[in-house]
């Protein structure tokens, strides 16, 4: 105490000379300091509550927007919010007029659409068939997911070829027997190298000609697995599987987000004319998807947000507890700071500096702890995930900060203003 007695004395004379300036500031974090290191353990409890609330902020808050960021990556890699899909569905009306025309999207629908829609960048059709199994050559056998598509489906994805071509527009009218495998398929198959292979899968014996680079899209689901799928030419599956057809679903990509809606309600006014009113299909816009998933991290930002703010306000109430011990173990020296001629200003902003040293150090602490955690704990998922995206929210970090300082002004007022409201004369007598 006597130390911080002879600063507070110090303190007195520069506030008389100079009044309160920015070297007061300085010269009440010096002293601020100097009394909660004179009480380290139980300063340290009281920056562990502050530390918590902001290490769960910017921890939690940075691996939520890593994942938001690692799927928005893999939908925009499709086309992103250009994206329009068309898939079969049960009606919902008008379900007895189905008799009238063959059920689900046809080849018809497909070449209709594909040819009046305007304001296509891109198309493409797709079926997926579940997972089959598959066999090899060399008699190796393994189970994987079995696509069925025309011959833009690969370009349109973007799946990137480690080996080998995609099958072409024509082979696909021929019925030819060709295969594109994916890369953890080649890997269980045939040691990592397919091209040029034969597979058998689903009565069809098909040979490799082009393997997919290992290219996982993390949270994007079209049905298939990204590395464990073998695509074949859609006639030629079409030959042998009768059920390919009525599941076969459109891939629309737009010129441009706002050419959606347009192409949506084309889209929506053909097909409702071929399949004479009855709403067996339906469209899913990426845009709207993606606008959800937004809105869904932005509540899961702001749960984590109101969680981890429990912390902190339970931090604050330490703080508080801590400062009103401060004024209770530092009476006399208030009274006699106050005989020499300290303002009760210069008292309250004494202890609401300590108060604000105080949260804030903690509030550092866990930041710097948080973003830390986050970045170590993004390279250890990259490494079983390569595609993921690390990320340190900036917005966490100085919200962590902002909330860790106000709740020291918060928190520290009370103390501040009752030691500020002491007596001088019974604050000496006590």
């Amino acid at each position: 105490m006597a130390g911080s007695l002879r600063d507070g004395l110090r303190l007195v004379s520069s506030a008389d000379a100079l009044g309160f300036t920015d070297g007061m500031v300085f010269e009440y974090l010096r002293i601020a300091q100097k009394v909660l290191r004179a009480h380290k353990f139980r300063s340290l409890l009281t920056v562990l509550s502050i530390t918590i609330g902001a290490f769960s902020i910017v921890v939690m808050s940075s691996l939520a927007g890593s994942g938001m960021k690692t799927l928005s990556n893999g939908i925009e890699d499709l086309g992103g919010a250009r994206l329009i899909l068309v898939v079969p569905k049960k009606p919902e009306r008008a379900e007895d007029k189905q008799a009238s025309y063959h059920k689900g999207l046809t080849i018809e629908d497909r070449d209709l659409l594909f040819s009046s829609v305007p304001r296509l960048a891109g198309h493409t059709m797709y079926t997926t068939l579940d997972r089959k199994d598959a066999v090899g050559d060399n008699g190796t056998t393994a189970r994987t997911d079995l696509v069925a598509s025309d011959a833009d489906m690969i370009d349109l994805f973007h799946m990137r070829m480690a080996r080998g071509r995609g099958f072409s527009e024509d082979e696909n009218r021929r019925h030819a027997k060709v295969c594109v495998v994916g890369d953890k398929l080649a890997n269980k198959l045939f040691d990592g190298d397919a091209l040029g292979h034969w597979l058998d899968i689903d009565s069809v014996r098909c040979r490799v000609i082009g393997q997919l680079a290992n290219q996982d899209r993390w949270g994007v689901d079209m049905g298939f697995d990204w590395l464990d799928v073998a695509v074949l030419p859609f006639e030629t599956i079409a030959d042998v599987d009768p059920v390919a057809k009525p599941a076969m679903a459109f891939v629309l990509k737009t010129d441009r987000e706002q050419s959606n809606e347009v192409v949506k309600r084309i889209t929506n006014a053909l097909l409702s004319d071929r399949h004479h009113g009855v709403d067996d299909f339906q469209l899913i816009d990426f845009a709207r998807f993606m606008d959800k998933f937004d809105a869904m991290f932005g509540t899961m930002r702001a749960i984590v947000g109101f969680i981890a703010g429990i912390a902190l306000l339970v931090g604050g109430i330490g703080v508080m507890n801590m400062m009103l011990v401060s004024v209770s173990e530092r009476v006399r020296e208030i009274g006699i700071r106050k005989a020499l001629g300290a303002s009760p200003r210069d008292i309250a902003a004494q202890f609401l500096w300590e108060a604000i040293v105080l949260a804030g150090s903690g509030g550092a602490i866990g930041v710097a702890g948080g973003s830390g955690v986050a970045l170590l704990a993004g390279i250890g998922i990259h490494h079983f995930k390569p595609m993921w995206v690390t990320v340190v929210a900036r917005s966490a970090v100085i919200a962590a900060l902002v909330v860790s300082v106000g709740i020291g002004i918060l928190f520290g007022f009370f103390p501040a203003r009752r030691a500020a409201r002491l007596s001088a004369i019974e604050a000496m007598r006590r």
